[in-house]
């Protein structure tokens, strides 16, 4: 079932109509209200921040621009869930350090692990989630980069009720947390951050999860994920098709909110989170996006996913497709900063609708 989630754009016409955003210094700030609504959590509301910024003394054109946002929601449920992330690069993109932290106290559905009927799986759960994931990146040659990443995933208090969770007891049914680094590579040519209009991207990690506890669990866990960049000229001077591969293959013994899952505001938009939950995924999707009039713009997309019982066998099940549509409105023109209003349409009757800023990839 989809979410549905409302952030009051009325403030664009209100304050952004007469400027981008709020000049101090190197920093340009985007805040934006949210209204929240979910049949699992009911009305919710909160606060987001956006901020893109540079990190060279004087402005030059060959520092990339980072960028930071923070979000915080909370629901008449008593519910809650705080994120924020950070790309930064330094001076000279000598460096690039990303960091994402987030809490949360959020119910989902869960629809079992390693099937391809997840409707006869259907249950609700609801937990506490510390996630971390911190990367540091060093210039090796132009565009080229390397360095170590750490996560950290914790799920605690965990309510999975009497039905099908309980049945299945799947890795981590009972509480677990689990702390990996990773040895990571990264290819960095892209424009922009926000918007990557032309360039290239990928980046390789393969996490090494060891025993800690009788809480965690030992696997391993690669992850790749290549973009590419082509601008277009059909209706805007910021028209651009892009594309994005992702893999992620995880050996071991893999709990089940740390396996490869499709769906979700980034990744298979049009599937519930978690929809689709195995060991290994592959997922390809195609975007077309463009500004149509004023600060309005729209995006279209189409994709599809394997989901391989081993890493090699790669038609194990059915190919998961997913296509959508999108409404972008650009709250800071500068960075090409937009709001992103996306419904997304899967197999089995899967949609969704999304509400985020920033590009899905």
């Amino acid at each position: 079932m989809s979410k549905l989630s409302l952030f009051l754009i009325f403030i664009c016409v209100s304050g952004y109509a007469q400027q981008d955003s709020i000049p101090m210094k190197h920093f340009r700030f985007t805040p934006l209200p949210v209204i929240y609504y979910s049949p699992e959590t009911r009305l919710g509301f909160g606060a987001l921040l956006a901020a893109n910024f540079e990190t060279s003394k004087a402005l030059d054109t060959t520092t990339k621009k980072s960028y930071a946002q923070t979000y915080f929601l909370y629901t008449i449920n008593k519910q809650y869930d705080w994120g924020t992330m950070m790309r930064m690069y330094t001076p000279g993109n000598k460096y690039i350090v990303y960091g994402k932290f987030n809490y949360t106290f959020f119910p989902e559905y869960y629809y079992g692990i390693e099937t391809e009927d997840p409707e006869s799986k259907k249950d609700t759960i609801q937990y506490n989630r510390i996630g971390a994931d911190v990367r540091l990146y060093k210039l090796l040659a132009k565009h080229f980069f390397a360095g170590i990443a750490g996560r950290y995933n914790r799920i605690t208090n965990i309510d999975g009720g009497q039905g099908h969770f309980i049945e299945d007891k799947p890795p981590g049914y009972n509480d677990y947390w689990v702390l990996g680094v990773a040895p990571a590579f990264t290819i960095e040519t892209r424009d922009n951050y926000v918007y990557p209009r032309k360039g290239f991207y990928l980046e390789a990690l393969y996490y090494i999860y060891p025993t800690w506890s009788r809480k965690t669990y030992r696997f391993q866990s690669f992850k790749l994920d290549i973009r590419q960049y082509y601008p277009v000229n059909l209706f805007s001077t910021i028209d651009v098709v892009a594309f994005q591969f992702l893999a992620n293959v995880n050996t071991g013994h893999v709990p089940f909110k740390d396996m490869a899952d499709i769906g979700g505001s980034y990744t298979m938009r049009g599937y519930y989170t978690g929809f689709y939950r195995y060991n290994n995924l592959y997922a390809f999707q195609a975007e077309f996006r463009t500004q149509l009039w004023w600060r309005l713009g729209l995006a279209l997309w189409a994709g599809g996913a394997l989901t391989p019982e081993k890493w090699y066998t790669f038609f194990d099940h059915t190919i998961k497709p997913n296509a959508g549509i999108g409404l972008r409105i650009m709250m800071n023109r500068k960075d090409r900063l937009n709001v992103r209003v996306d419904q997304g349409f899967g197999k089995k009757g899967q949609s969704g609708f999304y509400l985020d800023i920033a590009e899905a990839y």
